[in-house]
């Protein structure tokens, strides 16, 4: 994929991020849920067979940020397809389809490891789908 193809690809991604939670911090039932979101996630889009552009989301008090880049340290590392997870965030694709089905390239939806301190966090990844996922 050329350069020129992945930052189209990021700005997307990130477009879609944002008006996500944009629409979430309209609606006063999601505020306790994103402000008390706090998490360093690596999010790697696999753009062909093995290959990854690495973004960063940062989300801390309310605040979020989506960056190009893998971070040293962080809580949780997912990696999918970019569709199964523009697909999973309107709500199309279920959390378990995204970690029971193959995707295009015949890996699961939706692959995550434990963070950089060891830990699995699975706590982060449920809440992260609740705040990706458009209601």
């Amino acid at each position: 994929m050329k350069e020129e193809e992945k930052e189209n690809l990021f700005i997307t991604f990130q477009q879609t991020i944002d008006s996500i939670i944009i629409d979430k911090q309209k609606n006063a039932k999601n505020e306790k849920l994103l402000n008390s979101f706090n998490a360093k996630i690596n999010i790697g889009l696999e753009v062909e067979e093995n290959s990854y552009l690495w973004v960063n989301l940062l989300a801390k008090e309310g605040n979020y940020s989506l960056n190009r880049g893998r971070l040293e340290e962080f809580d949780l590392e997912l990696m999918a397809c970019p569709e199964d997870l523009l697909f999973f965030s309107n709500g199309e694709n279920s959390t378990l389809n995204m970690m029971l089905k193959k995707n295009s390239f015949g890996q699961r939806k939706l692959r995550f490891s434990k963070g950089s301190n060891g830990k699995r966090n699975l706590g982060i990844l449920l809440k992260l789908s609740k705040i990706l996922v458009l209601d």
